[in-house]
Protein backbone atom coordinates (compact mmCIF):
# COMPACT_ATOMS: atom_id res chain seq x y z
CA UNK A 1 0.00 0.00 0.00
CA UNK A 2 2.90 2.35 0.68
CA UNK A 3 3.74 2.64 -3.05
CA UNK A 4 0.41 4.39 -3.64
CA UNK A 5 0.91 6.90 -0.85
CA UNK A 6 3.09 10.01 -0.52
CA UNK A 7 6.59 8.83 0.28
CA UNK A 8 8.60 9.87 3.30
CA UNK A 9 10.66 12.39 1.29
CA UNK A 10 7.58 14.38 0.21
CA UNK A 11 7.38 12.97 -3.35
CA UNK A 12 4.25 11.98 -5.25
CA UNK A 13 2.61 8.61 -5.65
CA UNK A 14 2.16 7.02 -9.06
CA UNK A 15 -1.54 7.95 -9.12
CA UNK A 16 -0.76 11.58 -8.34
CA UNK A 17 1.83 11.69 -11.10
CA UNK A 18 -0.62 10.23 -13.58
CA UNK A 19 -3.20 12.83 -12.59
CA UNK A 20 -0.67 15.64 -13.11
CA UNK A 21 0.30 14.25 -16.50
CA UNK A 22 -3.37 13.99 -17.49
CA UNK A 23 -4.00 17.61 -16.46
CA UNK A 24 -0.97 18.80 -18.44
CA UNK A 25 -2.16 16.84 -21.49
CA UNK A 26 -5.62 18.35 -21.12
CA UNK A 27 -4.21 21.86 -20.92
CA UNK A 28 -2.06 21.25 -23.99
CA UNK A 29 -5.13 19.98 -25.83
CA UNK A 30 -6.98 23.18 -24.93
CA UNK A 31 -4.14 25.60 -25.59
CA UNK A 32 -2.77 24.21 -28.86
CA UNK A 33 -5.93 24.90 -30.92
CA UNK A 34 -6.11 28.39 -29.41
CA UNK A 35 -2.45 28.95 -30.29
CA UNK A 36 -3.07 27.63 -33.79
CA UNK A 37 -6.04 29.96 -34.25
CA UNK A 38 -3.99 32.90 -32.98
CA UNK A 39 -1.24 32.10 -35.48
CA UNK A 40 -3.80 31.80 -38.26
CA UNK A 41 -5.29 35.15 -37.31
CA UNK A 42 -1.85 36.76 -37.30
CA UNK A 43 -1.12 35.38 -40.75
CA UNK A 44 -4.49 36.64 -42.03
CA UNK A 45 -3.57 40.10 -40.77
CA UNK A 46 -0.23 39.80 -42.56
CA UNK A 47 -2.06 38.89 -45.76
CA UNK A 48 -4.15 42.05 -45.50
CA UNK A 49 -0.96 44.03 -44.95
CA UNK A 50 0.43 42.52 -48.14
CA UNK A 51 -2.65 43.68 -50.01
CA UNK A 52 -2.21 47.22 -48.71
CA UNK A 53 1.35 47.22 -50.00
CA UNK A 54 0.22 45.91 -53.38
CA UNK A 55 -2.46 48.58 -53.52
CA UNK A 56 0.25 51.18 -53.02
CA UNK A 57 2.01 49.70 -56.03
CA UNK A 58 -0.99 50.72 -58.10
CA UNK A 59 -0.63 54.31 -56.90
CA UNK A 60 3.07 54.35 -57.85
CA UNK A 61 2.29 52.77 -61.23
CA UNK A 62 -0.41 55.36 -61.95
CA UNK A 63 1.99 58.19 -61.13
CA UNK A 64 4.57 56.75 -63.53
CA UNK A 65 2.21 55.83 -66.37
CA UNK A 66 -0.14 58.79 -66.73
CA UNK A 67 -2.86 57.65 -64.32
CA UNK A 68 -3.05 54.15 -65.84
CA UNK A 69 -4.17 51.05 -64.00
CA UNK A 70 -1.60 48.22 -64.01
CA UNK A 71 -1.46 46.98 -67.59
CA UNK A 72 1.60 45.48 -69.33
CA UNK A 73 -0.01 44.72 -72.67
CA UNK A 74 1.13 46.41 -75.86
CA UNK A 75 -2.20 46.75 -77.59
CA UNK A 76 -5.22 48.71 -76.48
CA UNK A 77 -8.77 49.22 -77.61
CA UNK A 78 -9.22 52.96 -77.94
CA UNK A 79 -12.07 54.20 -80.07
CA UNK A 80 -12.03 51.06 -82.17
CA UNK A 81 -8.38 51.28 -83.25
CA UNK A 82 -5.28 49.21 -82.53
CA UNK A 83 -2.36 51.01 -80.93
CA UNK A 84 0.53 48.64 -81.65
CA UNK A 85 2.03 45.18 -81.21
CA UNK A 86 0.38 41.89 -80.35
CA UNK A 87 -2.54 41.93 -77.96
CA UNK A 88 -1.96 39.52 -75.10
CA UNK A 89 1.84 39.66 -75.28
CA UNK A 90 3.88 40.91 -72.34
CA UNK A 91 7.51 41.96 -72.19
CA UNK A 92 9.17 41.58 -68.81
CA UNK A 93 11.53 44.54 -68.28
CA UNK A 94 14.46 42.30 -67.34
CA UNK A 95 13.81 39.60 -69.95
CA UNK A 96 14.72 39.63 -73.66
CA UNK A 97 11.68 37.77 -74.96
CA UNK A 98 7.91 38.20 -74.98
CA UNK A 99 5.39 36.17 -73.02
CA UNK A 100 1.98 35.49 -74.50
CA UNK A 101 -0.95 34.85 -72.19
CA UNK A 102 -2.82 32.79 -74.69
CA UNK A 103 -5.85 30.59 -74.29
CA UNK A 104 -9.02 29.92 -76.18
CA UNK A 105 -12.15 31.98 -75.84
CA UNK A 106 -12.84 34.43 -73.06
CA UNK A 107 -9.80 33.43 -70.96
CA UNK A 108 -7.25 34.80 -73.41
CA UNK A 109 -4.93 37.10 -71.41
CA UNK A 110 -7.06 36.80 -68.26
CA UNK A 111 -4.58 34.42 -66.58
CA UNK A 112 -2.30 37.43 -66.27
CA UNK A 113 -4.54 38.21 -63.29
CA UNK A 114 -2.60 35.64 -61.24
CA UNK A 115 0.88 36.39 -62.66
CA UNK A 116 0.99 40.17 -62.68
CA UNK A 117 3.50 40.71 -59.86
CA UNK A 118 6.17 38.54 -61.48
CA UNK A 119 6.04 40.94 -64.42
CA UNK A 120 6.03 44.29 -62.63
CA UNK A 121 7.84 43.58 -59.34
CA UNK A 122 11.26 44.35 -60.76
CA UNK A 123 10.03 47.61 -62.25
CA UNK A 124 9.08 48.74 -58.76
CA UNK A 125 12.44 47.92 -57.27
CA UNK A 126 15.36 46.24 -59.00
CA UNK A 127 15.69 42.67 -57.80
CA UNK A 128 12.33 42.80 -56.03
CA UNK A 129 10.78 39.85 -57.87
CA UNK A 130 11.26 37.64 -54.80
CA UNK A 131 9.39 39.94 -52.41
CA UNK A 132 7.24 38.10 -49.88
CA UNK A 133 4.32 40.51 -50.32
CA UNK A 134 3.17 38.55 -53.38
CA UNK A 135 2.46 35.45 -51.27
CA UNK A 136 -0.14 35.04 -48.54
CA UNK A 137 1.48 33.40 -45.48
CA UNK A 138 -1.15 30.62 -45.47
CA UNK A 139 -0.95 29.90 -49.21
CA UNK A 140 1.33 26.93 -48.54
CA UNK A 141 0.68 25.02 -51.77
CA UNK A 142 1.61 27.99 -53.93
CA UNK A 143 4.62 28.97 -51.82
CA UNK A 144 6.04 25.45 -52.10
CA UNK A 145 5.34 25.23 -55.83
CA UNK A 146 6.94 28.57 -56.64
CA UNK A 147 9.89 27.79 -54.34
CA UNK A 148 10.48 24.57 -56.27
CA UNK A 149 10.33 26.55 -59.50
CA UNK A 150 12.78 29.20 -58.31
CA UNK A 151 15.38 26.87 -56.88
CA UNK A 152 15.02 23.60 -58.75
CA UNK A 153 13.79 24.27 -62.30
CA UNK A 154 16.72 23.93 -64.73
CA UNK A 155 17.74 27.29 -66.17
CA UNK A 156 15.06 29.24 -64.33
CA UNK A 157 15.89 32.86 -63.54
CA UNK A 158 13.90 35.33 -61.45
CA UNK A 159 14.69 38.12 -63.90
CA UNK A 160 13.37 36.24 -66.92
CA UNK A 161 10.71 33.81 -65.66
CA UNK A 162 7.08 34.30 -64.68
CA UNK A 163 4.98 32.73 -61.93
CA UNK A 164 1.68 33.27 -60.15
CA UNK A 165 1.01 34.82 -56.75
CA UNK A 166 -1.60 34.72 -54.00
CA UNK A 167 -3.33 37.96 -54.96
CA UNK A 168 -5.48 38.32 -58.07
CA UNK A 169 -5.56 41.48 -60.20
CA UNK A 170 -8.99 42.13 -61.71
CA UNK A 171 -9.06 41.64 -65.50
CA UNK A 172 -11.45 44.61 -65.65
CA UNK A 173 -8.29 46.73 -65.27
CA UNK A 174 -7.28 46.04 -68.88
CA UNK A 175 -10.62 45.66 -70.64
CA UNK A 176 -13.16 48.22 -71.75
CA UNK A 177 -16.26 48.61 -69.58
CA UNK A 178 -18.21 47.68 -72.70
CA UNK A 179 -17.02 44.08 -72.39
CA UNK A 180 -19.02 43.71 -69.17
CA UNK A 181 -22.23 45.42 -70.25
CA UNK A 182 -24.26 42.29 -71.02
CA UNK A 183 -24.41 38.74 -69.69
CA UNK A 184 -21.66 36.41 -70.87
CA UNK A 185 -18.54 38.49 -71.51
CA UNK A 186 -17.30 38.07 -75.11
CA UNK A 187 -14.26 36.08 -76.14
CA UNK A 188 -10.77 37.57 -76.33
CA UNK A 189 -8.74 37.37 -79.53
CA UNK A 190 -4.97 37.48 -79.48
CA UNK A 191 -4.55 39.38 -82.73
CA UNK A 192 -7.58 41.58 -82.52
CA UNK A 193 -7.55 44.22 -79.81
CA UNK A 194 -10.75 46.00 -80.87
CA UNK A 195 -12.69 42.75 -80.94
CA UNK A 196 -11.29 41.80 -77.53
CA UNK A 197 -12.16 45.24 -76.15
CA UNK A 198 -8.67 45.56 -74.67
CA UNK A 199 -8.04 48.99 -73.23
CA UNK A 200 -5.62 50.97 -71.07
CA UNK A 201 -7.95 52.17 -68.34
CA UNK A 202 -7.19 55.19 -66.18
CA UNK A 203 -7.73 55.73 -62.47
CA UNK A 204 -10.17 58.48 -63.43
CA UNK A 205 -12.31 55.93 -65.31
CA UNK A 206 -13.26 54.21 -62.05
CA UNK A 207 -16.76 55.26 -61.02
CA UNK A 208 -16.77 53.76 -57.49
CA UNK A 209 -13.15 53.69 -56.18
CA UNK A 210 -14.15 52.50 -52.70
CA UNK A 211 -16.39 49.71 -54.04
CA UNK A 212 -14.33 48.50 -57.01
CA UNK A 213 -12.14 45.49 -56.25
CA UNK A 214 -8.68 45.82 -57.76
CA UNK A 215 -6.87 42.93 -56.03
CA UNK A 216 -7.96 40.16 -53.68
CA UNK A 217 -6.93 36.90 -51.99
CA UNK A 218 -7.42 33.91 -54.27
CA UNK A 219 -8.65 31.85 -51.28
CA UNK A 220 -10.14 32.77 -47.92
CA UNK A 221 -7.36 31.34 -45.75
CA UNK A 222 -9.10 32.49 -42.58
CA UNK A 223 -11.23 29.34 -42.97
CA UNK A 224 -9.96 25.77 -42.89
CA UNK A 225 -12.95 24.14 -44.58
CA UNK A 226 -15.46 24.91 -47.31
CA UNK A 227 -18.80 23.62 -48.43
CA UNK A 228 -18.87 21.73 -51.68
CA UNK A 229 -21.69 23.37 -53.61
CA UNK A 230 -23.42 23.29 -56.96
CA UNK A 231 -25.46 25.98 -58.68
CA UNK A 232 -28.66 25.08 -60.45
CA UNK A 233 -27.88 25.45 -64.19
CA UNK A 234 -31.29 27.09 -64.63
CA UNK A 235 -30.40 29.78 -62.12
CA UNK A 236 -26.99 30.56 -63.62
CA UNK A 237 -25.70 33.69 -61.90
CA UNK A 238 -27.02 34.60 -58.47
CA UNK A 239 -28.57 31.21 -57.74
CA UNK A 240 -28.76 29.65 -54.28
CA UNK A 241 -26.26 26.77 -54.00
CA UNK A 242 -27.12 23.30 -52.78
CA UNK A 243 -24.89 22.04 -49.96
CA UNK A 244 -22.91 18.87 -50.72
CA UNK A 245 -20.90 18.63 -47.51
CA UNK A 246 -17.56 20.02 -46.41
CA UNK A 247 -14.00 19.72 -47.71
CA UNK A 248 -10.81 20.30 -45.76
CA UNK A 249 -9.67 23.15 -47.98
CA UNK A 250 -10.09 26.91 -47.71
CA UNK A 251 -12.91 28.30 -49.86
CA UNK A 252 -12.13 29.88 -53.20
CA UNK A 253 -12.58 33.67 -53.03
CA UNK A 254 -16.07 33.60 -54.62
CA UNK A 255 -17.39 30.58 -52.72
CA UNK A 256 -20.64 31.52 -50.89
CA UNK A 257 -18.90 30.95 -47.54
CA UNK A 258 -15.81 33.03 -48.35
CA UNK A 259 -14.79 36.35 -46.81
CA UNK A 260 -11.65 37.24 -48.78
CA UNK A 261 -9.53 40.30 -48.12
CA UNK A 262 -10.00 42.78 -50.97
CA UNK A 263 -8.05 45.89 -51.96
CA UNK A 264 -10.16 48.51 -53.71
CA UNK A 265 -9.04 51.17 -56.17
CA UNK A 266 -9.03 53.85 -53.47
CA UNK A 267 -6.31 51.90 -51.62
CA UNK A 268 -8.41 50.57 -48.74
CA UNK A 269 -8.42 46.90 -47.71
CA UNK A 270 -11.26 45.01 -46.03
CA UNK A 271 -12.80 41.58 -45.77
CA UNK A 272 -15.84 41.15 -48.00
CA UNK A 273 -18.60 38.63 -47.32
CA UNK A 274 -19.54 36.88 -50.55
CA UNK A 275 -22.87 35.88 -48.98
CA UNK A 276 -23.81 39.56 -48.74
CA UNK A 277 -23.02 40.08 -52.42
CA UNK A 278 -25.09 36.99 -53.25
CA UNK A 279 -28.01 38.60 -51.44
CA UNK A 280 -27.67 41.72 -53.58
CA UNK A 281 -27.85 39.62 -56.75
CA UNK A 282 -31.19 38.26 -55.55
CA UNK A 283 -32.62 41.71 -54.75
CA UNK A 284 -36.14 42.61 -55.86
CA UNK A 285 -34.72 45.94 -56.97
CA UNK A 286 -33.71 45.34 -60.59
CA UNK A 287 -31.16 48.17 -60.58
CA UNK A 288 -29.40 46.75 -57.51
CA UNK A 289 -29.61 43.22 -58.86
CA UNK A 290 -28.00 44.19 -62.15
CA UNK A 291 -25.31 46.34 -60.55
CA UNK A 292 -23.94 43.56 -58.34
CA UNK A 293 -24.48 40.54 -60.59
CA UNK A 294 -21.28 39.73 -62.54
CA UNK A 295 -21.61 39.25 -66.26
CA UNK A 296 -20.43 35.65 -66.10
CA UNK A 297 -19.56 32.61 -64.01
CA UNK A 298 -16.00 31.83 -62.90
CA UNK A 299 -15.74 28.38 -64.48
CA UNK A 300 -12.06 28.30 -65.35
CA UNK A 301 -11.31 25.20 -67.50
CA UNK A 302 -9.17 22.58 -65.79
CA UNK A 303 -6.78 22.51 -68.76
CA UNK A 304 -6.16 26.23 -68.42
CA UNK A 305 -5.21 25.86 -64.77
CA UNK A 306 -3.00 22.91 -65.69
CA UNK A 307 -1.22 24.96 -68.33
CA UNK A 308 -0.09 27.34 -65.60
CA UNK A 309 0.63 24.55 -63.03
CA UNK A 310 -2.30 25.71 -60.90
CA UNK A 311 -4.47 22.61 -61.23
CA UNK A 312 -3.49 21.11 -57.84
CA UNK A 313 -3.84 24.33 -55.83
CA UNK A 314 -7.37 23.61 -54.63
CA UNK A 315 -9.51 25.73 -56.95
CA UNK A 316 -13.12 24.63 -57.06
CA UNK A 317 -12.92 23.71 -60.71
CA UNK A 318 -16.26 23.62 -62.47
CA UNK A 319 -17.50 20.33 -63.85
CA UNK A 320 -19.38 20.93 -67.14
CA UNK A 321 -21.84 18.17 -66.26
CA UNK A 322 -22.64 19.17 -62.69
CA UNK A 323 -21.67 22.81 -62.29
CA UNK A 324 -19.80 21.97 -59.07
CA UNK A 325 -17.53 24.79 -58.03
CA UNK A 326 -18.89 27.23 -60.58
CA UNK A 327 -19.68 30.51 -58.86
CA UNK A 328 -20.44 34.02 -60.10
CA UNK A 329 -17.25 35.75 -61.24
CA UNK A 330 -17.21 38.29 -58.43
CA UNK A 331 -14.46 40.92 -58.84
CA UNK A 332 -13.35 39.15 -62.04
CA UNK A 333 -16.19 40.07 -64.39
CA UNK A 334 -17.78 43.05 -62.64
CA UNK A 335 -20.90 44.42 -64.29
CA UNK A 336 -19.83 47.47 -66.35
CA UNK A 337 -16.19 46.62 -65.72
CA UNK A 338 -14.04 49.39 -64.34
CA UNK A 339 -17.10 51.62 -64.10
CA UNK A 340 -19.03 49.10 -62.01
CA UNK A 341 -18.95 48.21 -58.34
CA UNK A 342 -18.36 44.92 -56.59
CA UNK A 343 -19.89 45.35 -53.13
CA UNK A 344 -21.61 47.90 -50.92
CA UNK A 345 -20.00 49.87 -48.12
Amino acid sequence: MRSFMRNKRGGFTLIELLVVIAIIALLIGILLPALGNAQRTAKSVKSMSNLRSLGQIQAVYAAEFRDSLINPFNTSYVGGGLVSGGWGSVRKPTAPGVYIFGDSGKWYSEMYAFHWYSLVGGWLSEGDYASEIQFAPLDNVLIQRVSDLWYEAPGFNLNTGIWDGSYVLSPTAWFSAERYKDDQRPNCYGNNGPRSLARRNKMGDVAYPSQKALMWERFDWSKKTRRATIFNPQQQIGGIPTDFGKENRPPQWNNPDAEPAVATVDGSVSRVKIAEINALTLSDNEITKRAFTPTDMWNMPYNTLRRYSMHEDGFEIGNPNSGYGQYPAYFWATRDGIRGRDFQR
